[in-house]
């Protein structure tokens, strides 16, 4: 589990909840207005919102000093270094809760690409399996197997199991591990760093969340930032957050 994953259980607590009343479009409008009114005022929380008012109001005041300046341009450089410091002073009030506000959005939008980019296919659908590199000797024998506990696909060379994957989750990927896993790690494992293959990808379905427009647009993305853009629009004037 990686560190955006910790907060998965209550995630899936609170959509799991949502179920049995909303359909998934509907659910994705909630998780939208969650991390809309959640980011602002978690920022609001951990920001010291009296000293950012004090530091914009320099800002304008400095901005305004050099703009009415109408002097000669050697003699306006206390003018640019007063306008540049009051700037750069907001900008280091604001940054470091801007970036603990914005982990739960992180770890939420990871967990949304991986319950609602996807699907798990239909029973008796068996999705195509591609896996890279290819064997230049002898194709690898990929198959997506149906069993009582669920689907696996299962990768072979002709002589030995190079890997057995459980599918348990809509995840339409399997490689090795990175780096950056122990930020959001693949629910479905990893392939052995030894493995002479390099990931697998399989064909999942992609749910579609409204029913018009092309393809693109009724991707789950389409609804949930147009609405936490306007949310948060919203929360911010409301709440009047510096």
């Amino acid at each position: 589990m990686g560190l955006l994953d910790l907060p998965d259980p209550i995630f899936a607590a609170i959509d799991g909840g949502m179920e049995s009343v909303l359909p998934a479009t509907l659910r994705l409008v909630v998780w939208a207005a969650i991390a809309g009114v959640g980011t602002l005022f978690l920022y609001r929380l951990v920001s010291p919102q009296g000293r950012i008012a004090h530091a914009k109001r320099e800002a304008r005041t400095a901005r305004r000093r050099l703009n009415d300046f109408d002097g000669e341009f050697s003699d306006a450089g206390p003018l640019i270094r007063d306008q540049f410091t009051s700037a750069f002073r907001h900008l280091g009030l604001v940054f470091l809760p801007t970036f603990v506000s914005i982990l739960p959005l992180l770890a939420l939008l990871t967990w949304l690409e991986s319950h609602y980019a996807h699907a798990l296919p239909a029973e008796g659908v068996t999705p195509s399996v591609e896996v890279t590199p290819p064997n230049s000797d002898t194709p690898y024998d990929a198959q997506w197997t149906q069993e009582d506990g669920g689907s696996r696909v299962i990768v072979s060379d002709g002589s030995s199991e190079l890997a057995n994957v459980a599918m348990t989750a809509p995840i339409p990927v399997i490689e090795k591990r990175h780096w950056w896993n122990w930020l959001a790690a693949n629910p479905l494992g990893y392939l052995p760093a030894e493995s002479p293959i390099e990931r697998i990808t399989f064909d999942l379905p992609q749910p579609e969340y409204l029913p018009f427009g092309p393809g693109w647009m009724r991707h789950w993305l389409v609804i949930f930032f147009p609405v936490m853009t306007i949310v948060s629009l919203l929360t911010y004037r409301w709440a009047k957050i510096e």
